[in-house]
C-alpha cells in the first residue's frame, strides 16, 4: 500500500477548512495567517502518525509482482530461509536452535 501521500493529504484537507472556516468567521488576515500555520503543523504530525499505523500494518506476500505482473524471485534472507527448510545449509551454518559441539561444552 503507498502511503507516502497520507500526511499531505490529511494536511491539506485540514488547511482548507481551517481557511473556510476562519474566512466564514470574518477573521482578520494576520489570525487566519496564524491559525492556518497552526492547523497545517498539527496534522502534518497526525498525519505522520496515521502513515506509520498504516504501514505497520501492511501485508507482505510470499511472491511479490512486478509492475508487468512477473513474479520476482526471493532473495537474501528468504533464500536461507528456504534452504534451510529443505535441510540444505550453506557451510559454517548451523540450524536455529542446535547449539555447535563447541557451545556444547564436548
Amino acid at each position: 500500500m503507498n502511503t507516502k501521500k497520507v500526511p499531505l493529504l490529511i494536511m491539506l484537507l485540514a488547511g482548507a477548512v481551517a481557511c473556510i472556516v476562519t474566512y466564514i468567521n470574518h477573521y482578520n488576515l494576520h489570525d487566519m495567517l496564524v491559525v492556518l500555520l497552526t492547523v497545517l503543523i498539527l496534522f502534518l504530525i497526525v498525519g505522520l502518525i496515521a502513515k506509520k499505523i498504516f504501514d505497520k500494518f501492511e501485508i507482505s506476500s510470499d511472491k511479490e509482482v512486478d509492475d508487468e505482473g512477473e513474479v520476482v524471485e526471493k532473495t537474501g534472507d528468504e533464500e536461507s530461509e528456504q534452504a534451510e527448510a529443505d535441510g540444505e545449509l550453506p557451510e559454517g551454518e548451523v540450524p536455529a536452535g542446535e547449539e555447535t559441539e563447541q557451545e556444547q561444552g564436548v
